[in-house]
């Protein structure tokens, strides 16, 4: 009997040693989990046309006029996938190249520097780095979201001491305010009117009384949004940014004036006409600056990105 008690434990030990094993085999919050390169394609376009510098594109805005871009710049940051399937988000971690990408923002530049356009010859149009996730996650038919503009942190520093690419000169505004975080400028019917119309996105509410320094607190007005465009493939999927759709409400051959309106276009400040129907085309309230104007009806949401 004592040998018959000594076999059976040594079997229930052995099944024990199995079944452990097989649950650790199954253990899917581990099994399967990689880092996968990925590099995500920005394609700028204006109305139906690719973007290119010193082109005209004809159907803009809505006096349906000619419209000449000379700038097309934008940062994004907080780039990250989102599974539906397990409501999990998990962040693209950004390769660090010492031009455009820096800890989680990324600069877009669609402009060369040819035919009027501003900035600098390099462009850069996608955002690369990797992303770790179970095998589970099918990132051929996911959501990619990421933030348009910058975090505080990065917004409001000293452009003589920052990293690339945050020591653009060009996407500087006020040290208080910090940087455009979108400058798409441009002249409204060159051959006519030649109107400058710009439109330049930007914290506002930021307290202080000296514009050469980060502002006493945090902004009240951050203007950031977050963009998820769902059943994207990351391998293959291009994501189009179109400010023609963001203008369409604006008759660009004319510019408001008094106040800010005075400045071409939409410059997110407080009393800017323009900026009615531009910020909520791009997913946000223009509540914060209405002073004069007559609030939008556009209740759609942004449209400058989209999947193409």
């Amino acid at each position: 009997m004592k040998q018959l008690n000594n076999t059976l434990s040594v079997l229930l030990l052995a099944a024990s040693s199995l079944l452990l094993s097989a649950c650790s085999d199954d253990d899917s919050s581990t099994a399967g989990t990689a880092a996968k390169d990925v590099a995500i394609q920005f394609a700028a376009r204006i109305n139906d046309a690719d973007f290119n510098c010193g082109q005209t594109y004809t159907g803009v805005g809505s006096g349906s006029n000619d419209f000449i871009a000379n700038d097309f710049r934008m940062y994004l940051h907080e780039a990250h996938v989102h599974d539906d399937a397990s409501g999990i988000t998990y962040p693209i971690e950004l390769t660090q190249d010492d031009q455009w990408q820096l800890d989680d923002v990324v600069m877009l530049d669609f402009e060369d520097a040819s035919g009027g356009c501003s900035g600098t010859p390099e462009m850069n149009t996608q955002i690369k780095g990797q992303v770790t996730v179970p095998d589970t996650v099918d990132l051929s038919a996911t959501e990619v979201c990421f933030t348009l503009g910058l975090p505080a942190d990065k917004n409001h520093i000293d452009e003589a001491t920052a990293a690339s690419p945050l020591n653009a000169s060009g996407m500087l505004w006020a040290w208080k305010i910090g940087r455009k975080y979108i400058r798409i400028d441009g002249i409204g019917d060159p051959a006519g009117a030649n109107q400058p119309f710009n439109l330049h996105l930007g914290a506002q509410g930021c307290p202080g009384t000296v514009n050469t320094a980060a502002p006493d607190s945090a902004c009240t007005v951050p203007n950031t949004v977050e963009v998820c465009l769902d059943n994207f493939n990351l391998a293959s999927s291009v994501i189009e940014v179109n400010p023609g759709q963001v203008l369409e409400g604006n008759d660009v051959s004319v510019n408001f004036t008094g106040g800010a309106s005075a400045i071409p276009g939409c410059q997110s400040f407080i009393d800017d006409n323009d900026c009615e129907e531009i910020m909520p085309r791009l997913g946000l309230s223009y509540a914060y600056g209405r002073v004069s104007g007559t609030q939008s009806t556009y209740t759609a949401g942004q449209k400058l990105f989209s999947k193409q």
